[in-house]
C-alpha cells in the first residue's frame, strides 16, 4: 500500500508491529497468547489500559489528525475525519460500530442473521436500533463493488481477502490508494495461520483489543473505554464466581441442524475472539483434547453418545429462522440423543453467534456463566423460539445493562 496520501486518508504500511504496548501478546492477556494460555485464568482485564497507552501513542506520533491506530497486517492507519461509509463484511466489525453509536455509518455486510442475533440480546434497550439490518449482502465481494461503495474504511482483513477469488495483493493495495484504506484481523478468530505471504506482518489481537483501535479511528475512544470497563468488571465478576475445576461440568459446544442431521463440534477454550464467551468460564470440553483443522468438525450422533457432556450449547439457536423447540424434541425423541446426560437432565442450552462484536460479547458470556454454572450465577430461564433475551432484575445482572445502555445512548 502506497505511502502517500490519499482523497481521505494517510495510510503508512508499516509491517511487523513493534513496541511492546503495541503487539498482541500484552501481559494478562490470555487471548492475545498462544493456545496453552489456560483457560481458567483467562482474564482482559489490562485491555483498556494496553489500547488506551497505543492509542495515546498513535496520536502523538500524528499530531495532525486525532482518528489514527495501528493494526497488524495493515500497520498504521490515519483518517483526516471520522469515517462516514463504512465497507464491513463479518459480523463483528457491524456490532463495533453499533456500539460506538456510529451504526449508522456501516454500509454493506454479509449474513442477515447478524442483525437478528443483535436485536435479540439488546431488546430491553429503548430506542437501540440496528441501523445496518439492510445492508446484509451474499458472501464475498468484488473490486468493483468496492469502488461503487466508495467507502472512507473497509473493515475487512486484507490478508484473508487476499484468498478470496479474483483478488491479489496488488488489488488489495489499489482499493486502499483509490478508495479507503482496510483495517481487520480475521486470523485472530481462532488463531489460524494467515497466508504465507503476510506471515511476517501478522500479529494475534483479542476482540476488544480489535474494538479499540476501530474506536480510534471513529474518534469514540471515551465509548469504547466505559464499555471496556463493563466488560473488564465482567470477567473479574466470572472469574471470582467459578466453581473449583473438579466441580465444573463436560460441554459439547456444538452447530446441530433442526433435524439432527448435520452435527458439528467447535473448540470451547480456544484462543481467539471466536471463543471470546466460552473461554472464560473453564468448563471441560467433552471431546477432551482431540485435535482438528479448521473452525469446526463434524461428528455423528454416537460420537456425541461416547463423548456425554454434561451441557450442550447449541449455537446459532437464537435467531428467528431457526425453532429451538423442535431441536430438543428431536434430540428427546432420538434413541441414542436421548440418553444424553445434557438431553435427560434438561441442559441443552441456545447460544448466538461466535462472529460476536463486543455488544454480543458481553451479553453471550453473561448467557453462557448462566448456564453452564446456574449455582453461582443465576440460573438460565427456559428459551423458547421468538422470546427476547431476559430481563434480569440488577441482583442477577452479572454486568450493568443500564450502564451499557447509557453509553449507547451516548452518555459516558
Amino acid at each position: 500500500m502506497a505511502d502517500t496520501p490519499t482523497r481521505r486518508t494517510y495510510l503508512k504500511r508499516t509491517g511487523a508491529l513493534v513496541g511492546a504496548g503495541l503487539v498482541a501478546g500484552c501481559s494478562g492477556d490470555s487471548d492475545a497468547t498462544t493456545e496453552t494460555s489456560s483457560p481458567a485464568t483467562d482474564s482482559e482485564t489490562a485491555t483498556t489500559e494496553a489500547v488506551t497507552a497505543e492509542q495515546t501513542e498513535s496520536e502523538t506520533a500524528t499530531a495532525e489528525s486525532n482518528y489514527a491506530t495501528e493494526l497488524a497486517p495493515v500497520g498504521s492507519v490515519t483518517l483526516d475525519s471520522p469515517p462516514e461509509n463504512v465497507f464491513t463484511h463479518f459480523p463483528w466489525f457491524p456490532d463495533m460500530a453499533s456500539a460506538l453509536g456510529r451504526g449508522d455509518t456501516v454500509n454493506s455486510l454479509w449474513w442477515e442473521g447478524t442483525a437478528a442475533g443483535l436485536d435479540y440480546f439488546t431488546a430491553e434497550f429503548d430506542g437501540f436500533d440496528v441501523e445496518w439490518a439492510d445492508e446484509a449482502t451474499e458472501y464475498g465481494f468484488s473490486k468493483e463493488r468496492l469502488y461503487e461503495l466508495d467507502s472512507d474504511l473497509h473493515l475487512v482483513d486484507p490478508a484473508w481477502v487476499t484468498t478470496q477469488d479474483n483478488w491479489t495483493r496488488d488489488d488489495v493495495d489499489e482499493v486502499a490508494d483509490n478508495v479507503g484504506p482496510w483495517l481487520g484481523n480475521y486470523y485472530s478468530s481462532y488463531h489460524a495461520s494467515p497466508p504465507d505471504e503476510w506471515a511476517d506482518e501478522y500479529e494475534y489481537y483479542t476482540l476488544w483489543e480489535t474494538f479499540g483501535r476501530v474506536a480510534a479511528l471513529y474518534g469514540e475512544r471515551s465509548r469504547y473505554e466505559a464499555l471496556a470497563s463493563v466488560h473488564d468488571d465482567l470477567l473479574e465478576t466470572v472469574e471470582d464466581g467459578l466453581p473449583a475445576e473438579s466441580e465444573r461440568p463436560t460441554v459439547a459446544y456444538l452447530s446441530i441442524s433442526e433435524d439432527l442431521s448435520s452435527i458439528y463440534r467447535l473448540r470451547l477454550n480456544a484462543p481467539g475472539y471466536w471463543n471470546s464467551h466460552t473461554r472464560p468460564l473453564g468448563a471441560t470440553d467433552a471431546f477432551g483434547g482431540e485435535e482438528f483443522s479448521g473452525p469446526f468438525a463434524q461428528v455423528d450422533m454416537e460420537a456425541l453418545a461416547e463423548a456425554d457432556p454434561d451441557v450442550v450449547l447449541a449455537l446459532w439457536t437464537v435467531t428467528d429462522t431457526f425453532d429451538f423447540g423442535t431441536l430438543t424434541q428431536n434430540l428427546e425423541d432420538d434413541p441414542v440423543g436421548g440418553e444424553l446426560t445434557a438431553v435427560r437432565n434438561g441442559r441443552v442450552y441456545p447460544q448466538g453467534t461466535r462472529w460476536q462484536g463486543p455488544l454480543m460479547n458481553l451479553f453471550q458470556l453473561e448467557m453462557t456463566a448462566k448456564q453452564l454454572y446456574p449455582d453461582q450465577f443465576g440460573a438460565w430461564p427456559e428459551y423458547e423460539s421468538g422470546d427476547d433475551y431476559p430481563e434480569f432484575g440488577a441482583g442477577e445482572q452479572l454486568f450493568d445493562h443500564r450502564r451499557v445502555a447509557d453509553v449507547l445512548a451516548g452518555d459516558v
